[in-house]
């Protein structure tokens, strides 16, 4: 009999203070009445747990996402896992982290409480069109700050973070392993390859937590976090993956799930005042010092700002002013490059439109040294005026 069951109780009474009597008729009754045994208590109420992944692809990625769930899983052989038709019923999911297989530069267009709703959820974004999304929460790991690098992905080299704490090895790491037999004679596949521009000493660093860097230029970094975000910008299907790449995203997502959520927060820049700013810039694509500048701005009514570059030293200067909106459009985007130390300037007029466009986002003037033997001494003169 189980021990944890209800069972029947049988009382028997001996009448020994009774004579004895002569044993009654035998009638034919009904047989007892069977009631259903009760649950165990260990299973009253007892529910599957909450997956810790939800994967949305679209149709065309729907190998793409299948090959991540041998990724997620790791060795955890029971973990449970959802699949999302829509981003919006990925949002709503009861899954820990959302998956969000995007490779196609142009994301799904989507209603402010879907926006809003994912700004509190952990993601892990592969793709182009994950790095536009990223760009509408208001992160600064978005496609506007990426290069690309062709169908090609480079060796990485993984860093120290936050998220992962000291690498296993700081020997670079190839991310495709050997081809499948079946595809052994077929040209190369082609992916579009991009990564975060983010010079170790840049100012961003102490708001992106980089994960991994590209091998052969240690200013980009394709593997990038930003607080509940993660984005990895190549988009490479989980059955090409080499078995180191395989190990450290594997990493990456489990600890992606462990980490405790955080509340959304975009980056806080100090706005730049009217005035006149020296400062020098280290040779260009230097690991090791910063070679660019960012100012920051934010206007509440029409403005004429005015920035003036005077520079020596190096024999490739850039100047850079735009605006951002949350679908990635550059307002008033205006470049000037000096090659023979002549002074830049650049005058943009921002309206009543503008600022509603560009919202709680900033402003940003951006100077950059390319030079790529000599630093650069630099004198930047900024004004404002009513239009």
């Amino acid at each position: 009999m189980n021990a944890t069951r209800a069972g029947c109780v049988v009382l028997v009474v001996a009448l020994l203070s009774r004579p004895a009597v002569a044993d009654p008729p035998v009638t034919k009754s009904a047989p007892p009445k069977s009631t259903p045994a009760k649950p165990a208590p260990a299973e009253a109420g007892r529910t599957a747990p909450d997956p810790k992944f939800v994967v949305y692809a679209s149709e065309q990625e729907a190998e793409f996402a299948s090959s991540m769930f041998r990724v997620l899983r790791g060795k955890d052989k029971v973990a449970r896992f959802a699949k999302a038709q829509t981003i919006e019923k990925a949002a709503e999911s009861q899954a820990d982290v959302l998956v969000l297989v995007m490779t196609t530069n142009v994301p799904p267009k989507l209603e402010p409480a879907t926006i809003e709703a994912l700004k509190r959820r952990k993601i892990l974004g592969i793709g182009a069109g994950a790095a536009r999304l990223f760009g509408q929460l208001g992160l600064e790991i978005n496609l506007g700050a990426c290069a690309h690098f062709g169908p090609a992905p480079p060796d990485l080299t993984i860093v120290k973070s936050k998220l992962l704490g000291e690498p296993k090895s700081d020997k670079p790491i190839a991310v495709l392993g050997p081809a499948p037999e079946a595809e052994a004679d077929a040209p190369p596949p082609m992916y579009d390859n991009f990564a975060v521009f983010l010079p170790p000493r840049n100012t961003d660093s102490s708001v992106i937590d980089v994960l991994a860097r590209a091998s052969n230029n240690l200013n980009y970094a394709p593997v990038v976090r930003q607080g509940n975000c993660m984005l990895i910008g190549i988009p490479v299907p989980a059955t090409r993956w080499s078995e180191a790449y395989l190990a450290f995203i594997q990493d990456a997502c489990l600890a992606l799930n462990e980490r405790k959520a955080e509340a959304f927060a975009a980056a806080r820049r100090e706005l730049t005042k009217p005035g006149a700013y020296k400062f020098k810039l280290a040779k260009g694509f230097s690991s090791d010092e910063a070679f660019d500048k960012t100012f920051y701005f934010r206007f509440t009514e029409a403005t004429k700002i005015t920035a003036q570059l005077e520079h020596s030293g190096s024999d490739n200067v850039m100047l850079l002013f735009m605006g951002q909106d949350p679908n990635e459009n550059r307002l008033h985007w205006t470049r000037r490059d000096a090659r023979n130390g002549e002074t830049l300037e650049i005058t943009a007029d921002i309206g009543p439109d503008d600022i509603a466009a560009l919202a709680d986002r900033y402003w940003t003037l951006q100077v950059t040294n390319f030079g790529k033997n000599s630093g650069a001494d630099c004198k930047v003169t900024i004004k404002f005026e009513s239009p």
